[in-house]
């Protein structure tokens, strides 16, 4: 069964880290009341709006995006989607992998026991890809944070 286009960016939405609406809305300047219409597929995003909520929502694309509210056809596509999403970190000296296993990989393992480095020694030691492509060292930063915020959490419940 397909799902709707709301539901789609709504769990791109949640998958990109903005729980709430008004998160995603903060960031993009798109109406939370917009976001709501969106998502409950009472109104149908403009190609400008698909656009701008592209540039936030991580764990898709544009592409995708045009797929999911019909505007293009997934099958006249000359490339396909790319679907699922995947995250690889490898170590600076390593040649980096397409896809990343099911498991997390040594290195991955060895990135994850190593969050406790400041951000620099990090950034030194790994090179973090998503969908293939080097995150920037703004985006590095944030997964760190994101992984170290999760910790707290864990922490917190224990």
């Amino acid at each position: 069964m397909n799902m709707g286009y709301g539901e789609f960016i709504k769990r791109n939405r949640i998958a990109s880290g903005f729980t709430k609406q008004v998160q995603l809305a903060e960031k993009s300047g798109i109406t939370a009341a917009t976001i709501s219409r969106i998502e409950k597929e009472i109104q149908k995003p403009s190609m400008e709006t698909l656009k701008e909520l592209a540039r936030f929502l991580n764990s898709t694309s544009y592409v995708e995006l045009m797929v999911a509210c019909g505007y293009w056809n997934e099958e006249e596509l000359l490339e396909e989607p790319s679907k699922p999403k995947y995250a690889s970190v490898t170590r600076e000296s390593d040649v980096p992998y397409a896809l990343k296993p099911k498991k997390p990989s040594p290195v991955e393992d060895d990135f994850i026991e190593n969050i406790d480095l400041s951000d620099e020694e990090l950034l030194k030691q790994f090179n973090v890809q998503i969908d293939g492509m080097d995150l920037t060292e703004d985006e590095t930063k944030g997964i760190i944070a994101y992984v170290r915020s999760l910790r707290l959490v864990n922490q917190n419940k224990a």
